[in-house]
């Protein structure tokens, strides 16, 4: 009677530790399972081209292309004035070779300066785009962690019906996001982050 005493205590034992090993193991298991994410949609263009940063950024922009084009307008104006007077003179005299050499020099200078100008623009436009970028992932960051979110995605705004058929292919293929539910719309706060930020 002792020994069946003893079995069933030791069988009773073993049980108990095979089911704490389960429950053991099976919390484990729960607790390394990748639970669903919590996920936010941000429109980037639309942040991009709604900041208020970006817009006084285009201002700044287009007065200096006003004043740019002032300079050149007054450059071609002083251009055409020697070609006019140009014609006036008599082809091989010293007067005609003199001002044949200020316009060839002045038509040099403008075409320099115009093309010096187009390449600036050009690469003052993509500075500010990728700085205002890397303002928006901060802050786009910084409104996830705030929500307790794990990911933001990027939704596009397309643009119908498109300049060209290439300008819509290309977005259809870059187009990720295909549908949201407006609640996970995060666009319209990290627009208003974006404009506070320094």
């Amino acid at each position: 009677m002792k020994n069946s005493k003893t079995t069933i205590f030791l069988a009773a034992g073993v049980a108990l530790l095979v089911l704490l090993g389960a429950y053991q193991q099976g919390k484990l298991n729960a607790d390394s399972e990748i639970k669903p994410a919590k996920i936010g949609v941000v429109d980037v263009t639309k942040v991009l081209e709604n900041s208020a940063k970006n817009k006084q950024w285009q201002e700044k922009m287009q007065q200096e292309q006003t004043d740019t084009k002032n300079r050149f307008n007054q450059m071609r104006t002083e251009f055409e004035a020697i070609q006019a007077n140009l014609k006036l003179r008599t082809p091989g005299t010293e007067d005609f070779l003199k001002l044949q050499q200020e316009m060839v020099e002045k038509g040099a200078m403008l075409e320099a300066k115009n093309k010096f100008y187009q390449d600036k623009v050009t690469f003052e436009i993509q500075r500010w785009t990728e700085e205002l970028y890397q303002q928006l992932l901060k802050v786009v960051s910084d409104v996830a962690k705030d929500k307790g979110l794990d990911m933001i995605i990027a939704d596009e705004s397309l643009m119908l019906p498109s300049p060209s058929l290439q300008d819509f292919m290309l977005t259809v293929k870059t187009r990720k996001l295909l549908y949201h539910n407006k609640q996970y719309d995060l666009t319209d706060e990290v627009l208003v982050a974006l404009d506070k930020t320094d």
